[in-house]
């Protein structure tokens, strides 16, 4: 075990720390989206923001998802054949990720282009029931063994 797999063995109290952190985060989120304005009373608002202020959010929320770095630290060692470069395995690895997230994304956008008529009539409820499931979640995530 190496990285942070050993710190959080290391250290059972950090994970238990990181558990309540990310529930309280959930449960903040969830009061966001419970709070937010349904799609057809926020659109005008999006529509002014800029591609770019849009596209810096974006990479900023991506940087700092826990989620993705634990992913690249804990799973993707495993494939890594250490008498090769690391470099040119990283890179690889870091290309055909950008390039599978980059179409996931696409077919997400185009889906969400698809369901906002749907969502302009439900837009509230919509944003309450999913804002009530993270909330659930951030409630219940520290308190699972």
């Amino acid at each position: 075990m190496f990285g942070i797999g050993a710190l959080l063995a290391a250290n059972v109290g950090l994970l238990v720390l990181l558990k309540w952190l990310g529930g309280a985060y959930l449960v903040w989120l969830g009061i966001q989206v419970w709070r937010s304005p349904a799609l057809a009373q926020s659109r005008t608002a999006a529509t002014l923001t800029s591609g770019r202020s849009l596209f810096q959010a974006g990479l900023f929320s991506a940087l700092s998802n826990p989620k993705g770095i634990l992913f690249f630290v804990a799973f993707l060692p495993q494939f890594i054949d250490p008498s090769r470069s690391l470099l040119v395995q990283f890179v690889i690895m870091a290309a055909t990720f950008v390039v599978i997230e980059f179409f996931y994304e696409l077919v997400v956008a185009s889906l969400a282009d698809r369901i906002q008529p749907w969502l302009k009539k439900v837009g509230k409820t919509f944003n309450r029931v999913f804002g009530g499931v993270f909330i659930g979640i951030g409630i219940l995530l520290p308190l699972r063994g």
